[in-house]
């Protein structure tokens, strides 16, 4: 969805306000608008009168809870992501991105407790164990990062970025063998992906 068609909406939005001016959903929808469009200023407070109208809406606040992320106000975005997880005890997207919260706001242990609940909540769900791989990643730790990744390709096969990830890491223990076989099932996924395809011509690189 390009730009001018978001304004366009946002217009429509604004029109039907002018007529019902106490529909939270017409809030929501527009909040969500500003935020496709990057500002977070005008997202944030039209979603807030979403929230305000049905406080009990948990769409409404997960949405604003990210806009509260994705603004670097990390504060009430884990508050409502709280308030979202205590109505919706397994609502794995709340919990994801409270963990990204935390890690942001530099608390790394509460990030892996909630990255690693998720995967004991949701065992069968692949990206829960890509995430975890890419939290271990981030902090270099690349052991626990392989064996998420193994576990994700274990649970879809056709998960291709989480080949890339693997060769990626593979790539840097000079493991070419493994990091580019790797890469050719994740090719045989997805043929187009481009960073992969050119992580495979490195590699083949390195083995000449």
């Amino acid at each position: 969805m390009n730009s001018e068609t978001i304004l366009r909406q946002i217009d429509e939005i604004k029109d039907q306000l002018r007529q019902n001016s106490g529909n939270p959903e017409l809030y929501n929808d527009l909040g969500v608008g500003y935020y496709l469009l990057g500002k977070m200023e005008e997202a944030i407070k039209e979603l807030n009168k979403a929230v305000s109208l049905d406080p009990e809406n948990t769409s409404f606040k997960f949405n604003l809870a990210n806009t509260y992320a994705e603004a670097e106000m990390f504060d009430p975005a884990k508050s409502l992501f709280h308030d979202v997880i205590d109505k919706k005890p397994d609502h794995i997207p709340s919990f994801n991105n409270l963990a990204d919260c935390y890690e942001a706001t530099g608390d790394d242990d509460k990030a892996l407790d909630l990255f690693e609940y998720i995967t004991k909540i949701a065992p069968h769900n692949a990206l829960a164990h890509f995430n975890l791989g890419n939290f271990h990643l981030r902090k270099n730790r690349h052991i626990q990062a392989a064996k998420c990744y193994e576990k994700a390709i274990e649970i879809e096969d056709s998960f291709t970025d989480a080949y890339y990830n693997l060769s990626w890491i593979l790539k840097q223990v000079k493991a070419r063998d493994e990091a580019l076989a790797f890469a050719e099932r994740g090719l045989q996924t997805d043929p187009e992906h481009e960073d992969l395809k050119q992580l495979a011509s490195q590699i083949r690189d390195e083995m000449r």
